[in-house]
Parts: C-alpha cells; structure tokens; sequence
C-alpha cells in the first residue's frame, strides 16, 4: 500500500500526496491515510488540510505542524482555493457546461434525499464541463466552488446523473453491473488539480476510467 501512494510535493510545512480510492484519510484505524504516510516519511503526526472521501481518490494535502494547518486550511475555509474534479457519471448528459446550484445540507445524506432536510440547506455550487461522452457515460471535470460533503456526488445525483460506483447516491443494483461488467468497483471521482497559495498541483486521470470512457 504504501508504494501506492505517490508523493507530489513535499517541503517543510506540507506534504501533498496523490490519495487512492478505498482509503480514508483518518477514519479507519489501521488503515488510514495518516497511519500508513507517518512512517514512511519519518513523522510523527501528520494534520489533514482538507479531506477527501474514502471512495474519491486524488490530491491530498497534508500539514506537517499545526500551524501550517491553519494557514492552509483557512484558504480553504475562505474558498480561495481553485478545487477542480474528474468525474464519470451515468447517461449521457444533455448540457455539455453548466451550474449546479441545488442547495444542500452538510453533511451526509442519503440516495433518498440527497439534499437533505430543508432547514438544513445552505447555498451550493459545482461548475461543471463535459469532457468526453458516449450513450451511458459521460466523463465530466467539475469546478468545486463551495465545498458541502459529499457535493459532486449530491448535485450529480439530483441532476439524474448520478456518479458511476456512488454507493450512497445512486443506484445500487446499476454500480453493480457496471462493476462486474467492467471490473472496476470503484467510485469514479478524482480530485485532479488544486490551485492555492501560489502552488498548483496536478494529477492525471486514473487509467481505470478509459475503461468506461476510452480515449479518442
């Protein structure tokens, strides 16, 4: 696992990694992503700026003191920072650019009700751009300009394209037969480019998606 996890920048102040799917950032014990980056670079406490789901995977970053964590958090509190996403999503998608701007909860919801309950809502908004398509899928890169849980997967979802492998937010019985279909279980979102504090880092797309979206 931990050849698996390629490191993008480090220095004194943070370390940014490119997170696979599958992981959690601190919430499984034994098997998070701080527990397994610690010893391999030789710290011993790591502080997440931000979080990415287990299912998404992409670029992390990580503080190395405390203080670090605040200055980079805040940029992401204070929406300063340019998140940019890449993801496949299920049909074929009749607007090739747009807005979402459905208002959602906090938190995490469920397939039922994405948005959650009313009085929870607050304002919300994903950008997104399709990228390439054919009839049942259509890979799309997604601007995250607010930053709600679990955002992309709620507004694909409300926008009846939900992501292909979202256990949460689409349909179970579907992510099943893409899965076996394709072999590929997985959650097609990814965390490609962030862009704060003077710094822009990059991933590219996993090749797992060209098994669904093949390249021209």
């Amino acid at each position: 696992m931990k050849s698996e996890i390629p490191i993008i920048f480090r220095d004194e102040h943070i370390v940014v990694v490119d997170k696979p799917v599958g992981i959690s950032v601190h919430n499984t014990e034994g098997e998070n992503l701080l527990e397994i980056l610690q010893p391999v670079l030789a710290v011993s406490k790591l502080y997440p700026v931000h979080r990415l789901d287990k299912e998404t995977s992409g670029i992390q970053i990580l503080a190395l003191d405390d203080r670090a964590a605040g200055e980079w958090g805040t940029e992401f509190q204070e929406r300063s920072v340019r998140k940019i996403y890449v993801g496949i999503v299920r049909g074929k998608m009749t607007d090739h650019e747009g807005v979402w701007n459905k208002p959602i909860t906090d938190k995490a919801e469920g397939r039922v009700n994405p948005q959650g309950q009313a009085k929870d809502r607050v304002e919300s908004e994903t950008r997104f751009k399709v990228i390439r398509q054919n009839s049942y899928f259509t890979l799309c890169e997604f601007n995250l300009v607010t930053g709600r849980q679990h955002q992309i997967r709620k507004h694909a979802a409300l926008a009846k394209h939900a992501l292909v492998g979202d256990k949460r937010y689409g349909d179970g019985k579907y992510n099943e037969r893409m899965a076996k279909l394709y072999g590929e279980p997985r959650m097609f979102l990814h965390c490609s480019r962030l862009e704060i504090r003077g710094h822009t880092f990059e991933t590219t797309i996993p090749k797992a998606y060209c098994l669904l979206l093949p390249e021209d």
